[in-house]
C-alpha cells in the first residue's frame, strides 16, 4: 500500500469527442503523448468526500476535502492498492459502513507533465468532460495554479466550468442514479469485474519481452530445453532427484501459491477437483499460504453451490459473461496473491502430493514450467465416485498421458498445420526427446513440438514469469492454442518445460464445451491461425498487441 498527500487545484468542462481529436495533437506536442485506459470511479457520500478509482495504475482510496470551492483546490489523501487486492479494499471500505456507491465507468486519456495533469474523459455521470489539474504544496498558492490552469484551457479553446454551473451539473446528473452494492450476496460487483478485466488487457500490452526484429518462430529455432544444469541444481539445494518418480518429503515453504480455475457448467467435475485440492498433503504452513480462485464463466448449472462447501483453503469465487477460458485464467491471476500460480481445468483430480512436488520445485528452481501428466477417466465411472469418497487415492496412471505415448493420425494434419515435416508413426515423446531435454530448438514429432507439451489443465509457474509475457492470449477465442502459444512465449522468455513424474492428475472426460466437435474443429483451426500469426511477428509487436481482440 503506497499513501500520497496533497493539495490539488483543477478545472474542468464538457468537452465533445469531435473537438478532443481536433485538439489532441495540439495536446500532445505540448503535453505528451496521451494515454487511454478505462477507469472506474465508485463514489461514496454523494460523491464528494469518498471515492474508489479503478484504473491501469491499480485501486486508490481518494480523501477529498474542499480547502476553496471558488477556485476547485482540495486536500487529497490517497491510498494505493494493486489491482488484486480488491477483495481486501472492499472488506476494509465496508468495515467504516462503505458498502454501496455510485457506479461511473469510463474511458479515459490522461497525459502527466511534472505536477499537470490533463485529462478527457468520456461517458462519465457528468458527461463527456476535460480536466486540468495541478498538484500544490502550499495553500498560498492556490490563486496562482488556478490562473495557469484557465489559460491552459483557454490555449485550446475549452471553456472551464464556474463554480454555479458545475454545482448545476452534478446535482442534475447524480439525481437519478442509485447506488449499488459493492458485493452482491458475496460476489464482487459484476461492473468491478468488468473494469478489471478491461484494464488488465491495457496493462498487457506494455509488458513482456524487449523490444527487438526477432520472431518468436526465429527465437524458437535457436533455443534449448536442456535443463541438465537444473537437475544438478535441484539434487544439491534438495536431496532430490528433479524427475524422480517418487514424491519428495514434505517441506516448510513460504511461499503463497494460487490456483486459478476457470469453469462453465462443471460442477459435478469442479466439486471433484476442489476435493482434491482439500485433500493434499501439506503441512500446516502451506495450508495457510494456499488459495483457490474460480472463475465461472457465465455458467447456467449450480456451479456456485461450491461456495456451501468447506476446504482448509481461502476459496474465492468470481463469476463473468461467457468470454472464454483465456479471459477467465487471466482475471484469475489478476485477482489472486500467489507467488506461484497453478492453473488447473474443472475436470482434473489432484493427486496428493500435486501442490507439494509443484511448489518443492518452484522453490529451489528459477525460469521453469513445470507440467504434470494425466490419466482420463469417466465421471460416471466407479472410480470417479471412489474419488469423491475416500481421502485416500491410488495414483493416476499418468503413461497414458498422449506425452507418453501417441499414434499420429492423418486426420490431425490440416488441424496441426503450423507444425511441419510431420510424420505418421506411434510418437513417444518424452522418451525420444530424453525427458523434454532434447525437445528444444524448433524440433517436431508428429504433430507435436515443445509448445504444444504446455498443457494448463495442470500446470504451474511463478506469477513474475506469467506477468513477465503479458499472461494469455485473448486473440484465441474457443478452443484450442491457446497453452500453445503460452508455451511459445515461456521458451522465448528463456524459461525451461520440466515435466513432474512424481505426482498426476486424473482427467474427467466429458463432451465438448462447444457443443459439438464440429464447433470444436472449427474453433481449432481458427485459433491455428492466430497462432500462425503470432509467432511471425516481431517481438516487440507481438507482446505490445499481446491482448488485443
Amino acid at each position: 500500500m503506497e499513501r500520497n498527500k496533497f493539495i490539488e487545484c483543477e478545472v474542468r468542462g464538457c468537452i465533445t469527442y469531435s473537438d478532443f481529436i481536433d485538439i489532441k495533437s495540439s495536446i500532445e506536442k505540448d503535453w505528451g503523448k496521451l494515454e487511454e485506459t478505462p477507469e472506474l470511479v465508485i463514489f461514496f457520500k454523494g460523491g464528494h468526500d469518498l471515492r474508489l478509482k479503478i484504473n491501469k495504475i491499480g485501486i486508490t482510496l481518494v480523501h477529498k476535502k474542499t480547502l476553496d470551492r471558488k477556485v476547485g483546490a482540495r486536500k487529497e489523501i490517497e491510498l494505493k492498492f494493486e489491482l488484486n487486492e480488491i477483495i481486501s479494499v472492499i472488506e476494509f471500505i465496508g468495515r467504516f459502513g462503505f458498502k454501496e456507491g455510485l457506479f461511473s465507468y469510463c474511458k479515459r486519456y490522461e497525459v502527466l507533465k511534472g505536477d499537470y495533469s490533463l485529462a478527457v474523459k468520456f461517458n462519465t455521470k457528468i458527461g463527456d468532460i476535460f480536466e486540468i489539474d495541478k498538484k500544490i504544496d502550499d495553500k498560498k498558492n492556490i490563486k496562482k495554479a488556478y490562473k495557469e490552469l484557465l489559460n491552459f484551457s483557454k490555449k485550446y479553446s475549452l471553456n472551464a466550468w464556474n463554480k454555479e454551473t458545475y454545482e448545476k451539473i452534478i446535482e442534475k446528473s447524480w439525481a437519478n442514479v442509485q447506488k449499488e452494492p459493492l458485493l452482491i450476496k458475496g460476489d464482487i460487483h459484476p461492473a468491478i469485474i468488468t473494469a478489471i478485466e478491461e484494464i488488465s488487457k491495457i496493462n498487457n500490452k506494455s509488458g513482456g519481452i524487449k523490444e527487438n526484429s526477432e520472431t518468436i518462430s526465429s527465437v524458437l529455432k535457436n533455443r534449448s530445453n536442456d535443463y541438465s544444469n537444473l537437475e544438478r541444481i535441484f539434487k544439491d539445494k534438495s536431496n532430490c532427484e528433479l524427475l524422480d518418480w517418487s514424491p519428495s518429503p514434505l517441506r516448510k515453504f513460504g511461499e503463497k501459491v494460487s490456483i486459478i480455475i476457470p469453469t462453465y457448467n462443471s460442477f459435478n467435475s469442479l466439486k471433484l477437483t476442489l476435493a482434491s485440492i482439500n485433500r493434499q498433503k501439506l503441512n500446516l504452513e502451506q495450508k495457510k499460504m494456499v488459495e483457490v480462485v474460480v472463475i465461472d464463466d457465465g455458467s447456467t448449472d449450480h456451479t456456485n453451490k461450491i461456495l456451501k462447501e468447506r476446504y482448509f483453503f481461502n476459496l474465492k469465487y468470481f463469476k463473468q459473461n461467457n468470454l472464454g477460458r483465456v479471459c477467465a485464467r487471466n482475471l484469475g491471476a489478476t485477482l489472486s496473491f500467489g507467488e506461484i500460480l497453478f492453473f488447473l481445468d474443472s475436470d482434473v483430480v489432484l493427486e496428493e502430493h500435486f501442490l507439494n512436488e509443484h511448489i518443492n520445485r518452484h522453490h529451489f528452481l528459477d525460469n521453469i514450467a513445470v507440467l504434470s501428466f494425466k490419466e482420463n477417466i469417466s465421471i460416471a465411472s466407479n472410480h470417479a465416485r471412489f474419488l469423491l469418497k475416500n481421502k485416500k487415492t491410488k495414483r493416476p496412471n499418468i503413461r497414458k498421458d498422449f506425452r507418453f505415448e501417441k499414434i499420429v493420425k492423418k486426420s490431425w494434419l490440416r488441424m496441426h498445420r503450423h507444425v511441419r515435416n510431420v510424420e505418421i508413426r506411434k510418437v513417444r515423446l518424452l522418451e525420444e526427446t530424453d525427458n523434454f531435454k532434447t525437445f528444444g530448438k524448433d524440433k517436431v514429432l508428429g504433430v507435436w513440438d515443445l509448445p504444444s507439451m504446455v498443457v494448463t489443465n495442470a500446470l504451474s509457474i511463478k506469477r513474475t514469469t506469467f506477468e513477465k509475457i503479458g499472461g494469455l492470449n485473448l486473440q484465441f477465442k474457443g478452443w484450442g492454442m491457446e497453452d500453445t502459444f503460452l508455451g511459445a512465449c515461456l521458451i522465448a522468455q528463456g524459461n525451461y518445460i520440466v515435466p513432474c513424474f512424481s505426482t498426476g492428475v486424473y482427467h474427467i472426460e466429458h463432451k465438448p464445451r462447444s457443443g459439438s466437435l464440429n464447433k470444436q474443429r472449427f474453433e481449432f483451426n481458427r485459433n491455428v491461425l492466430v497462432y500462425l500469426d503470432l509467432i511471425n511477428k516481431p517481438l516487440n509487436k507481438i507482446f505490445k498487441d499481446l491482448s488485443k481482440d
